[in-house]
Formats: C-alpha cells, sequence, structure tokens
C-alpha cells in the first residue's frame, strides 16, 4: 500500500517569495507551494553520496527531464531549460529549489533513482501543485430588518475554505458566493460579540476579527420614515388644493363683464287689462285710419272697436343681456 504523505507549512504573512519545504522521499507525497514563491523539494536523503537521478513529467503527452544528475565518468547535474534561470540541486543533501514558482510548475512528477552501475533502485511519484495564498479577509456588516446582522467575510486566492467563530465558539450555517470570494453568515438577534472569520487554502490561513453589537430593529425606522414621506405628500396636497381654489372655475361661455348692462325690460301680464277704444269711421268719411302706438309700433286700427292691453307701469324687471342684442 502506498503511502501518502504531504507536507505543508502555513505562514501567516502574504507576500511573495513565501517558501515553501516538502519531504518527496515517499511515494506519492504530495506538495504545496507558493505562486510566486521558492518551494524546496527534498528528493533523496544523502548517506554516502547522491544516486544517478531522473526527475521527470510529462508535457504534451511526451516525458520532460526537469533534472538529471549522473555520477560516471563525472558528475553532471542538468536542469530543463524551461527552469534552469530560476532552479537549483544542492548535492550536499539532496534537495532540489524552485524559485519564483509559476503555474505551470503545477504537475505529477516522477523521480527514478540508479546505483552507479545504472541499475534502477526505485521509482517515486510526487505531485506539485502552486497555488495562490489567500488575501487578509475584509469584514462588513449590515443590520436587517428584524435585527439581525449579516456578515460577509471576504478574500482573495485559490480555493479558499472559511470558518467563523463568535466570542471562540463555532458557528454554521454560511452561505458561499459563486467562485468562494465571499462567506456571509446571519446572526440572530440576540447574537453579539467578538466575531473572527478564519480564511485558508493550502498554502496560508489569515483570520480577521470584529467587535458586533446588536442592531437596533429598523422596523421603527422604516416606520418613522414612511411618516415622513406620507406627511409630505399630505402637505403637497394641502397646497395643491389652496393654489386650486385660488383659480377661477372654467365656464363654457366668457362673459366680458365690459359687455353687460341692465335694461328695463316692460313685460306683460298674462292678462293684460283691456280698454277699449272706440272709433267710428262712419263720421268721418274719405278722412284717414286712426293709427294708435302700442308699445313703439304704429298699428293701424280698422273695424269698427279695438281691445288693446296696456301694461301696467308697476310690472317691470331687470335682465342681464349683452350690449348690442
Amino acid at each position: 500500500m502506498k503511502a501518502l504523505f504531504g507536507l505543508l507549512v502555513m505562514l501567516a504573512a502574504v507576500s511573495h517569495g513565501m517558501e515553501t519545504p516538502c519531504d518527496v522521499t515517499l511515494d506519492g507525497a504530495q506538495c504545496y507551494g507558493t505562486l510566486g514563491g521558492t518551494v524546496f523539494l527534498q528528493l533523496i536523503h544523502v548517506v554516502s553520496g547522491v544516486p544517478d537521478i531522473s526527475l521527470k513529467t510529462k508535457s504534451n503527452d511526451a516525458a520532460k527531464i526537469i533534472l538529471q544528475i549522473r555520477n560516471k565518468p563525472h558528475k553532471i547535474v542538468k536542469i530543463h531549460k524551461s527552469i534552469e534561470t530560476r532552479a537549483h540541486f544542492f548535492i550536499n543533501n539532496g534537495t532540489f529549489r524552485i524559485d519564483n514558482t509559476e503555474r505551470n510548475d503545477s504537475a505529477e512528477y516522477r523521480l527514478d533513482t540508479f546505483n552507479a552501475d545504472g541499475e534502477a533502485l526505485g521509482t517515486r511519484k510526487l505531485q506539485l501543485f502552486i497555488e495562490a495564498p489567500v488575501s487578509s479577509p475584509q469584514l462588513s456588516s449590515q443590520c436587517l430588518t428584524h435585527g439581525e446582522i449579516r456578515v460577509s467575510c471576504s478574500s482573495e486566492g485559490d480555493g479558499p475554505q472559511y470558518s467563523w467563530t463568535l466570542d471562540g465558539h463555532p458557528l454554521r450555517d454560511t452561505e458561499a458566493s459563486p467562485g468562494d470570494k465571499t462567506n456571509t453568515i446571519t446572526l440572530k438577534r440576540d447574537q453579539s460579540g467578538d466575531l473572527t472569520c478564519t480564511v485558508k487554502n493550502n498554502i496560508n490561513s489569515v483570520t480577521v476579527s470584529k467587535i458586533i453589537s446588536p442592531c437596533e430593529e429598523i422596523i421603527g425606522m422604516v416606520a418613522a420614515s414612511l411618516a415622513g414621506v406620507v406627511l409630505v405628500l399630505v402637505m403637497v396636497l394641502a397646497v395643491y388644493c389652496v393654489q386650486k381654489k385660488k383659480k377661477p372655475p372654467k365656464t363654457s361661455v366668457h362673459v366680458d363683464s365690459q359687455d353687460v348692462e341692465y335694461a328695463n325690460v316692460r313685460i306683460l301680464k298674462k292678462q293684460m287689462r283691456q280698454k277699449e277704444r272706440k272709433v267710428d269711421y262712419g263720421h268721418v268719411e274719405g278722412g284717414p285710419q286712426q293709427p294708435f302706438e302700442v308699445f313703439g309700433q304704429n298699428k293701424t286700427v280698422e273695424g269698427p272697436r279695438w281691445k288693446v292691453g296696456t301694461p301696467e307701469e308697476g310690472d317691470c324687471v331687470y335682465a342681464r343681456v349683452r350690449k348690442g342684442q
């Protein structure tokens, strides 16, 4: 049964140039290196010298020899040209160092060792992961409607994992954002104190703390705000009504006050008083007909007798009429 072994050194400080040692002398070792940092791979334990070594990996389905050591006819240490400017092998302790690590350095490696006669001594596999460390997390809090507190913890880096404690007690029921860049927890009304968010990955671990005070329920605040809005609306409506009352009513017929006069209008009673006026044309032969005036109109009376009505002086009213009508 193959042993799985991984050595990880987590540093609290986050910066480029972090150094990570990893012992890969056992088969199936897994190592994690910081992106842009330095990784030390302990390939062999030196007892009586370094045997022949071949460290290779696959690239595009073809084996690529990263490190090769030959002792005969003379000692040769050869590093692949893709990393030769940022890698070094230490003969005295059997450690392979890679500086300024890149994501392409993540791969499964195979280490073969040989004796002086070229006979195989053993084969081991190791897995190297190069990841970005998590950054210092940022905390933000928000009071909700019923006094709850929503707290978010955000961090950058590869594969962040979040954990929460309140006064040292673990908290559950968290919510993660897509990509796990932000983790959120909701505290109940009675939960307050020293809240700590811890963010970690395979490279490092960082914590941040904040004192959380109880939030007042904002229902009253919302109600007060609504009351203020209603009051403003009522005032605006009142001003509108006052202004509207000051405006003259619209009428379909425009009457100019200068075009109005009062006229004395005489009206006739329904039952006009009749007065008789007798004209006897039999006594006036060839004489002219006798006209008489009724309300400004000349009437010629023919016949023996006419009854006409005349309005009384007191039967009159006043009415508004237009000039010229």
